[in-house]
């Protein structure tokens, strides 16, 4: 039998009911019966108060007689309720609960009948905050196909729920794609793990984006037609086996000279335009020559079902990464169209992760990787390419993007500014649920969205195993360091008295 921990006060509406109540929680769910009918509600907030010491008491003498009588008798506790579910019908509720209705608890086998979606795969990624027999599922098809935002304050489980999730998706042969920017998932534990070095042919790159990565801005047609016609002479050339050895820069550099040679026999092609592109490829060199190499792939072929594709950032420049991801972006969309389209592609759906996702997909600034996510956030759902973005600084992304993102797992956030600009992008995140982040430990989350039938605020288990980003433990490696540098000062000092000795 249910157990009634209190009942509905003052009025209510649909969204919401108040409660007086015996005990109670955050993060509680319970039941209203009221209309022949059982709603599921979650207790958002609690405040617990006393009837005979409020606010204005001011009486320290006497509040220390007050405490001498039965606290249980002059105290009270009152809890907000959200009602999420009909449960009869499986709807939003469309009467609210009357004053006086009892308020029970919900029992677990409503709980995870509600939270396993037998008509789906799922994963189980934590459990229900102060119910560890309640496991916490994530639907994957919605996952593959609505976005997910991973949000939290530094230090407060992101990577750990990133590795629990791509673990779980690789366990049951799914494609996850991780663009490591740290080198945590990299210098990890990931069993299924299947890192991929970073390096684009140049075969491979459009016109288009060559012009990008070399800054060169679309109203310098001169400059836009010389190259796209130097890298058609370049190809043709590759193409016949000519030079495939030297340098892309270097063979793009002769292209664009040998574009120069013809505009003196009068060609009309623009000498100004020319020497500028020179110019600009020694910059081009410097940033992007560690990753172009014509042996590489294309990316699509990298990728494994059943692994975690790690795509190795570590150390990389950030216009560098910029050019990795929006390349793997763009072409992974590509495939997968082509593939819908019955042309030859990729014959699977993907999931794309991208850390630090206030840099790449920032409100401010435009990248490569920003356009690309944005075309994916918008249209990656028809064709099975999805994104899962990651980020210590909400109110840092792209707003547009960050609206797409209807699945959101949101953790420990304590900066003001990132609960407002989390809740003014979400359709499902409420106030009283956003005013909860500061209060949660590390590794709890409240997740929202299709992938979960209701809101829940789950502790995400633990991954089991080492994550590169884990803390350091800074005690024992400045007890190793001061080991080391007694030891190089021992070892001096022989080396000294042995010279003395000679």
């Amino acid at each position: 039998m249910e157990q009634v921990i209190g009942y509905t006060i003052g009025e209510a509406n649909v969204l919401y009911a108040h409660a007086l109540v015996s005990k109670a929680r955050m993060g509680t769910y319970v039941i209203l019966s009221y209309d022949e009918g059982e709603v599921l509600g979650l207790i958002t907030s609690v405040v617990r108060g006393s009837r005979l010491i409020g606010d204005d008491f001011s009486d320290l003498e006497t509040l220390g007689k007050i405490r001498e009588f039965d606290n249980a008798k002059t105290t009270y506790m009152k809890a907000n309720i959200r009602l999420i579910m009909d449960l009869s019908k499986g709807t939003t509720p469309d009467t609210p609960p009357p004053p006086g209705t009892p308020v029970k608890l919900a029992g677990d086998d409503v709980l995870r009948n509600l939270l396993q979606d037998s008509n789906d795969a799922t994963i189980t990624i934590g459990n229900l905050i102060g119910n560890e027999d309640v496991p916490v599922n994530i639907n994957i098809r919605y996952l593959a196909s609505r976005h997910l935002a991973i949000l939290a304050a530094t230090g407060s489980g992101k990577s750990n729920t990133v590795a629990v999730l791509s673990s779980g998706i690789a366990e049951i042969g799914g494609c996850i794609v991780i663009y490591d920017y740290h080198g945590e998932y990299i210098n990890s534990d990931i069993r299924e793990k299947h890192v991929i070095q970073p390096f684009i042919n140049p075969l491979y790159l459009t016109s288009s984006e060559i012009a990008e990565l070399m800054n060169i801005r679309e109203n310098a047609t001169n400059q836009q037609r010389v190259l796209r016609k130097a890298i058609k002479s370049l190809r043709g050339n590759i193409e016949k086996g000519v030079d495939s050895n030297s340098e892309f820069t270097q063979l793009l550099s002769d292209a664009i000279e040998a574009k120069g040679e013809r505009s003196e026999k009068g060609y009309g092609e623009d000498k100004k335009a020319i020497t500028d592109l020179l110019n600009k490829i020694e910059d081009f060199e410097d940033r992007y020559a560690y990753i172009l190499r014509w042996d590489a792939p294309p990316v699509t072929s990298n990728l494994m079902l059943g692994r975690v594709n790690i795509v190795n950032l570590e150390g990389l420049d950030d216009n560098v990464i910029d050019a990795v991801i929006s390349h793997y972006l763009k072409n992974i969309l590509e495939a997968r169209k082509a593939y819908k389209h019955g042309r030859q592609g990729l014959p699977f759906p993907v999931i794309n992760v991208i850390e630090e996702a206030h840099i790449f997909l920032s409100n401010t600034d435009n990248t490569l990787t920003k356009y690309w996510a944005s075309r994916i956030a918008k249209e990656g759902r028809k064709f099975g390419t999805s994104l899962i973005i990651v980020s210590q600084r909400p109110k840092g992304l792209d707003p547009g993007i960050l609206s797409q993102m209807t699945n959101k797992i949101v953790m420990k956030i304590v900066e003001p500014e990132d609960q407002k600009y989390i809740m003014s992008s979400s359709d499902n995140l409420s106030e009283d649920l956003i005013n909860q982040l500061p209060a949660l430990a590390v590794g709890q989350a409240i997740i929202v969205g299709m992938i979960v039938r209701i809101p829940v605020l789950a502790k995400i288990r633990k991954f089991e195993g080492v994550l590169g980003g884990a803390d350091p433990d800074v005690m024992a490696e400045w007890s190793k360091a001061k080991e080391k540098a007694e030891e190089n000062e021992r070892i001096g000092r022989e080396i000294s008295n042995m010279g003395e000795q000679l």
